[in-house]
């Protein structure tokens, strides 16, 4: 069983027995891009932010990275913060808590597999996703991505996958990569959160619903918890 609860846009809690992990904490919204006016507000609340063991970071921009919260968390739960090297020179957290990683490069931490995966995002650095797992079950979240070639090689029970299109796939191109990694799971990410990566994700789901697939589809409005039985 794995516990996921959706804060929008790709700021995701996951729940494992042991352990509660961020993945790219994002609630201040004071970019002064009015491109970037955030039209969707973060849903999370303090009691929500508690009880962490590893923060996520799948790259530098502004709406994956809340520097100030993620060192805030950091400090105050004692969570390791996994990244790239840049972005932890960013937070300059005490040793024990940075850790660094690079693509397709595994760690165990905290009873918890995680393996940083290649992503196709051309205004990041090094951009990443993550697949983690912990008893048996496994949750990949893409980062902002395009349509890979690796997805091949990705087979979670879980797949968080951006559709929003614009800086990411769309929602063809995110159907796609349900083809090819076959999740039990599939969750839609990174949309409507601006104007321009405005998405209906019911035709995410609809067109797995009515293809081969036996994906299931699951839909979650921010600050929404959902069970997964793996």
């Amino acid at each position: 069983m794995v516990d996921i609860q959706f804060f929008g846009h790709s700021f995701f809690k996951i729940g494992f027995p042991k352990g509660n992990i961020l993945i790219d904490p994002y609630i201040n919204s004071d970019c002064k891009e009015p491109n970037f006016k955030r039209l969707i507000s973060c849903s999370a609340s303090k009691k929500d932010l508690k009880d962490i063991s590893i923060i996520l970071v799948t790259h530098e921009h502004f709406d994956h990275f809340d520097k100030a919260l993620v060192k805030d968390i950091s400090i105050r739960e004692n969570a390791c913060v996994v990244a790239h090297e840049e972005i932890l020179q960013e937070l300059a957290l005490p040793k024990h808590l940075g850790h660094a990683i690079t693509m397709n490069q595994t760690m165990m931490l905290r009873d918890t597999k995680i393996t940083a995966t290649p992503a196709h995002h051309p205004n990041s650095f090094y951009p990443l996703g993550f697949l983690i797992s912990q008893n048996g079950a496994s949750v990949y979240h893409a980062g902002d991505t395009d349509l890979l070639d690796d997805f091949s090689s990705v087979k979670p029970d879980i797949a968080i996958l951006p559709i929003g299109g614009e800086y990411t796939m769309d929602c063809v191109d995110a159907i796609r990569a349900v083809k090819t990694m076959k999740p039990k799971f599939a969750v839609p990410m990174h949309y409507n959160t601006f104007k321009m990566i405005q998405q209906d994700p019911k035709e995410f789901q609809q067109k797995i619903e009515q293809s081969v697939l036996k994906t299931k589809v699951v839909i979650m409005k921010p600050g929404e918890k959902k069970k997964f039985k793996i």
